[in-house]
């Protein structure tokens, strides 16, 4: 049903439109099919198939270079929703509050379904998956507790140790240190169990559930995620492509139109918003040949975008070539080269 939207040969910078995809065949295929027709067996199959080929699919591409970008999201951008998250994605709990508000038969759900009658048996299956994720949820915050002791242990010593040996020459900022730690495995694993924990919820709901019950958890579920409106908020993909697209930003073009003759840029995206041109200078300082930083803020779209200049090709390339993909802050630089002749 989903095509190639599971496939596992995205280039990294290509993830945050799995999130767009992922937004849209939600609204446009999952949701109309309890719409349009009865609830059955094989509805509920096809659409229960496609959210546990979403959490095997971020399984897929988070290592160690990539976790921090799918333990902070780029489209989780609102703080409101922060809550309602956990390690990365929804909080399992928010699965089971949900067929808990369908079983209370004070509500009206004829909003998510067009069927009438559906009556949740009074049990204790739901109390029972809840006191599950309870311990799961629980033990895996004391290992995220334990991991991130330790990612501070190894941010703290290197920081101590640059401290030293830079001490009277540079200064050394929190943002290259953070940089300077390398990220263990632990991390990885625990978003993956993660996901699992969400994926089991789902299916013991779905399971222990009638088929018009999953129906109707199913429809909720999708409803749910497709309504992180902003995930649809991303970088156009003309973007990414090998040479700068003709629609950037005015602000970019008059920065290139004062340019010297001879420099090479480049375009540098899904940069966070706290990032300033002070940052990100530090960030390419180990490129001697930068000769310009520039921050342009995308108005409307809350983003931020940035652009470095080259005196040196070769540097250029080379700072494609080892920074794309590299950690700013909480996300993953998307580089490419911009070629201002195009522009």
């Amino acid at each position: 049903m989903a095509g190639d939207l599971f496939r596992r040969n995205r280039p990294f910078h290509l993830l945050d439109g799995f999130y767009t995809e992922w937004s849209e065949h939600l609204t446009k295929r999952c949701i109309p099919l309890f719409r349009d027709s009865p609830p059955s067996a094989v509805t509920n199959g096809a659409v229960f198939n496609d959210l546990i080929s979403y959490y095997d699919t971020i399984d897929h591409y988070a290592n160690r270079d990539t976790i921090f970008y799918f333990l902070f999201p780029s489209w989780h951008v609102n703080s409101l929703e922060t809550s309602i998250l956990f390690l990365g994605d929804v909080h399992p709990h928010l699965f089971i509050s949900l067929i808990q508000s369908l079983r209370d038969p004070n509500r009206n759900h004829l909003r998510l379904a067009p069927w009438r009658g559906l009556a949740f048996p009074v049990n204790h299956f739901v109390d029972d998956v809840k006191n599950d994720v309870n311990k799961s949820v629980s033990r895996l915050l004391s290992e995220v507790r334990e991991a991130q002791e330790g990612y501070i242990q190894g941010f703290s010593d290197n920081w101590v140790s640059w401290f030293h040996s830079q001490r009277g020459r540079q200064s050394v900022t929190v943002m290259e240190t953070a940089a300077s730690v390398t990220l263990g495995e632990e991390f990885v694993r625990i978003f993956r169990e993660a996901n699992q924990l969400r994926k089991n919820t789902i299916f013991n709901i779905v399971n222990l559930s009638d088929e018009n019950q999953a129906a109707l958890f199913l429809e909720g579920v999708c409803e749910f995620l497709a309504g992180f409106r902003h995930q649809l908020a991303h970088v156009p993909a003309q973007f990414f492509l090998n040479q700068v697209s003709p629609h950037y930003p005015l602000a970019y073009q008059q920065m290139m139109q004062q340019q010297p003759e001879g420099l090479h840029d480049i375009c540098v995206w899904n940069i966070d918003l706290n990032v300033t041109r002070d940052m990100l200078r530090e960030t390419f300082r180990r490129y001697p040949s930068v000769r310009e930083v520039q921050i342009v803020n995308d108005t409307g779209r809350s983003q931020k975008h940035g652009f470095v200049s080259f005196a040196d090709e070769s540097e250029k390339r080379r700072a494609i070539q080892e920074m794309n993909g590299a950690m700013l802050l909480k996300k993953p630089m998307h580089i490419r080269s911009a070629a201002h002749s195009n522009i």
